[in-house]
C-alpha cells in the first residue's frame, strides 16, 4: 500500500508539469488554431521539448486535434 504522504510530496511537481504543459499548449494554441493537425502536432512536440517535457504521442495528438479544431475568430 502507498503511504498518502508520498502524494503530498509529489503534488508540486505534478502542478510545474501541467503548468508547463498549459504553457506550451496556450503558445501553439494562439499561432497555430485551425491549421492542419500534423503542422500542429509537430509545433507541439518543440513547445514540449522546449519546457522539458515529455509527452505521451496520444495526449499530443489530441491535443493537436482540439487546436485544429478551433476557429481563428474563437477567444
Amino acid at each position: 500500500m502507498v503511504d498518502p504522504t508520498e502524494y503530498d510530496k509529489d503534488i508540486p511537481c505534478v502542478q510545474e508539469h501541467l503548468h508547463k504543459f498549459q504553457r506550451a499548449f496556450g503558445k501553439v494554441r494562439a499561432t497555430h488554431r485551425g491549421r492542419p493537425v500534423g503542422e500542429i502536432r509537430q509545433a507541439l512536440l518543440k513547445e514540449f521539448e522546449s519546457e522539458g517535457l515529455t509527452v505521451w504521442s496520444e495526449v499530443t495528438v489530441d491535443a493537436a486535434h482540439r487546436i485544429a479544431q478551433e476557429q481563428v475568430d474563437e477567444a
